[in-house]
């Protein structure tokens, strides 16, 4: 069974078995063939096994649960990677669902350019939510700031991204300190690149992204990437590796500020835009409050 494989689809997960559920009932109706891929979710030490959510698509899915201590979402797909028996990898999160086509347009993209990192697209899938908007114009802005063109894109998020297994397991994975369930990611791609491989985007591999945020888990999750983002400067790209310390991009909030105005209407456009003032300060309350953390100690 392992060499007929075609993908491992990773998904780690943590106290979210609803959400879980769905992303798995997505993957279940594919239209990809079942012996091709397999599933494996990594729970990292939810309050409550998954045993009875596993047994629901038991029939319908290669279906693997592993249970580790809880050590964040890097070491989580690190953890699943090492059991997956694919010849390519596709990782996605436990509250997103992936369109029907969502593997094919992977496998095809990889199947034309085996060496590089495949990303897809990721939507909105709340548009009502307003916080879920606001999320969504920022990944957007970051895609159209950093992935300006085909064969120059520089970061995907990892809850759509693929690639060779081989090329995963050459770079040793995910950096394994990295606790914090943000900018791995980030981190990821960069080491990619210093490899001298290629990210390519392929816009029709799509992934529903289901963030119910509310103002306190919107700050939260912002607050949660500054400190990624401070480890990401200070830890990683210390010395020759990298400049080290942060340098604001202009253009990129621009582009960010911009956004809202493009693609919603002036009403929608103006709350959006105020809670991108609210991403900064969290931003920058995260990063602020990693560096100080690290400096004590």
């Amino acid at each position: 069974m392992p060499n007929l494989l075609e993908f491992s689809v990773i998904v780690p997960t943590r106290n979210r078995p609803e959400q879980l559920r769905a992303c798995l009932r997505s993957l279940a109706a594919m239209d990809y063939p079942r012996d091709r891929f397999e599933v494996i979710v990594v729970d990292d030490e939810s309050r409550e096994p998954l045993g009875a959510l596993a047994a629901q698509f038991e029939d319908v899915l290669q279906l693997s649960i592993l249970r580790k201590k809880h050590e964040g979402p890097a070491v989580a797909r690190n953890y699943g990677v090492a059991c997956a028996h694919g010849k390519f990898l596709a990782f996605t999160d436990d509250d997103c669902t992936a369109s029907a086509g969502w593997l094919g347009a992977l496998g095809e993209r990889l199947t034309t350019a085996p060496e590089d990192l495949v990303g897809g697209k990721i939507i909105n899938a709340l548009d009502s939510n307003i916080y879920a908007a606001a999320s969504q114009t920022i990944l957007d802005a970051v895609y159209e700031h950093y992935n300006p063109a085909q064969g120059r894109a520089h970061f995907f998020a990892s809850c759509n991204f693929a690639m060779a297994a081989e090329k995963f397991r050459a770079l040793d994975g995910f950096k394994q300190d990295w606790s914090l369930a943000a900018g791995e990611d980030r981190a990821f791609c960069y080491r990619w690149i210093q490899r001298g491989w290629k990210l390519n985007y392929a816009s029709e591999a799509v992934i529903l992204h289901h963030q119910a945020l509310d103002l306190r888990s919107f700050c939260g999750l912002y607050v949660r990437y500054g400190r990624g983002a401070y480890y990401y400067h200070q830890q990683l790209r210390r010395g020759a590796a990298g400049p080290g310390a942060f340098r604001p991009d202009l253009m990129f909030y621009w582009t960010c500020f911009r956004r809202p105005w493009i693609d919603h209407k002036p009403t929608r456009a103006f709350r959006i835009t105020c809670l991108l003032f609210v991403w900064q300060f969290a931003n920058a309350a995260g990063y602020f409050w990693q560096r100080f953390i690290q400096r004590d100690d």
